[in-house]
This record gives C-alpha cells, structure tokens and sequence, in this order.
C-alpha cells in the first residue's frame, strides 16, 4: 500500500477542467483578453482538436499529385527529345554514309571512266600511228628506188667494209673460179640463195652514192628466205643497223634512224627514216651492228632507197 501511494503521489496530475471549458472548446468563443480561458482551453480540450484540421490532408495529397504529375511531364518530355534526337543521330549517320557510298561509287566510276578514256585514246593513238606508218609505207612503195645501179647508183668502196674472204683452200680455190659477189650486188634485184654481198664479219657498213640529191623517206632491206637455203638459218642476215645522210659538201653524217631488221618474221621488211626536217643526201651509208650469229660474215642481199628528187646530177 505504501508503494502504490507512493506512485500516485509521483504521478502527474491533470488539471481539473470546469465544467465551462468543454463549452468554450466545443464552440464557444473566448474573449482575446481572458488568457485565463485560453490557457484552460489548450489545455483541456481533447487531442483531437489540437491536430491538423481535416482540409489540410487533401490539399496535401494534390499537391503530391500534381507534383508527381509534372515530374512525370518533364521525364516524358526529356525522353521524347532522347528519342528524336536519336532519330536525328540515326538520320544523320545514314545521310554521312550515304555519301560516302556516293562518293566512292562516284570515285569509282571517275576512274573506270578514266582508264577506259585512256584507253580509248591511247588505242585511237596507236591506230593513228599505225595508220600514218601505213600511208608512209604507201608513199614510199609510189617513189622510185634510188640505190639501183640500172639508174646510177654506186657503191663507195673507200667507205665501205671489205668483202669477205674465204680462209680454207677448198673454199679459196671454189673463188678463183666463181668470184666472191662484189659489193654492187646489193644494188641490183635477185632473191636467189647466195646472191648477196658477204661484209667482212658481223659488224660494218656500205655507202650508197645515188645518182641525184635526194630526199629520203625510207629504206627497205632484203634477205634471201631462210627456208630457201641448204641450212635453213638465217644467221647471215643483218639484225641491228642504223642509217645515215652524208652531206655532199662537208661530209657531214646525219642519223636518219636505228633499226632492227627480224628477218625470222620477214625477210623483206621496210624501215620509215626520221628525217625531220627533210633534207636531201647525195650518199646513204648503212652501218650494221650485228647479224643473227654468224660468226664470220654477214650476207646483205639488197638495199633500196626510196625519197624525193631535189636536183638531178649534170652529167
């Protein structure tokens, strides 16, 4: 018992509210300068009352709404310009690549187009040349052969290589009774086998004096068809060789071209001279580099000199 009463004496009392009180807390108004009866309604009117009024918790729960409803807006809109702005990335990257595609098709067809033009223009090239040196070769089958000794031609023997000499004694003695072929021979016609002018070994030359001043265009050489001999080898024949206009008065030798003569494709082939600006010669001299290998001498069966007269020779 002493415990108990002890407890309730340590137990906070509440104050006794009058009977008044609960009138003026349930509706009745105090005037403003009774603190007494203000202290008294606060503190004996019920808890309830002294909470938020019933108003203030949906003012609250639309507030949230139309936060939450905003903050939903923004987010749309922020993924909505995601969205057109990959869009926007996904057009431009295929608009980039489309012109790189278009602009390495049109490279493409720059260079095909290019190769094919230059193609065109070197084959035109190449048919015109082929063309012109075919007109040249006309025109030089219409001029008259000038290296004839019928018309006068003859042949420099002070300038021209030696004839070959036979070295055995059956070879030797087969020349004192048919004489070696002298170097005039190569101006005159004949295909037969073994009428040619052998030169001593497989370099030299020949010089062609011709009967008038004469501007030439070009120069044929003849060889006896390979077939046609007892070996059948054309070794004898010339390969390389080079054509030269001596001027009458200063003896001045001008090139007038450098040939090689396949005598295994044709045994009578034509060879267009350079002779730009045209000049007129009085002499042509041949000069071989080499034959097709034979070791000993080189058989030239006929040089024809094809051009324009410039002045005729008083006799």
């Amino acid at each position: 018992m002493a415990r108990r009463k002890a407890a309730t004496a340590r137990r906070p009392r509440a104050p006794k509210c009058p009977a008044g009180s609960r009138a003026v807390g349930e509706g009745q108004q105090v005037p403003a300068g009774d603190t007494s009866a203000q202290g008294q309604r606060s503190l004996c009117e019920p808890a309830e009352l002294s909470g938020p009024s019933p108003a203030s918790g949906p003012a609250s729960a639309g507030q949230q709404r139309s936060v939450w409803r905003e903050a939903a807006k923004r987010t749309a809109r922020r993924l909505a310009a995601a969205a057109s702005q990959h869009k926007m990335n996904r057009a431009r990257v295929f608009v980039a690549l489309s012109l790189v595609l278009l602009v390495a098709v049109a490279t493409q067809v720059y260079f095909t187009a290019s190769s094919w033009i230059r193609l065109k223009i070197e084959e035109d090239t190449e048919a015109q040349r082929m063309l012109s040196e075919l007109r040249a070769r006309q025109e030089c089958y219409q001029t008259p052969d000038w290296a004839r000794k019928s018309i006068g031609a003859t042949i420099d023997l002070h300038r021209t290589s030696p004839t070959y000499t036979f070295k055995c004694w059956f070879c030797w003695l087969h020349s004192l009774i048919v004489p070696v072929n002298p170097p005039d021979t190569i101006l005159q016609p004949g295909d037969s086998p073994g009428q040619c002018w052998p030169m001593e070994g497989h370099q030299g030359q020949v010089v062609i004096g011709l009967p008038a001043e004469i501007v030439p265009s070009c120069v044929i050489l003849e060889h006896v068809d390979p077939g046609l001999t007892p070996a059948a080898s054309p070794s004898s024949a010339p390969k390389e060789f080079a054509v030269f206009g001596l001027d009458v008065d200063s003896e001045e030798e001008v090139p007038l071209g450098s040939f090689t003569f396949d005598v295994q494709k044709a045994f009578l082939d034509i060879f267009l001279l350079q002779n730009h600006p045209a000049r007129a010669f009085r002499h042509i001299k041949v000069l071989v580099d080499s034959n097709w290998g034979h070791p000993e001498y080189t058989c030239i069966y006929r040089v024809q000199v094809h051009g324009k007269v410039v002045k005729k020779l008083t006799v």
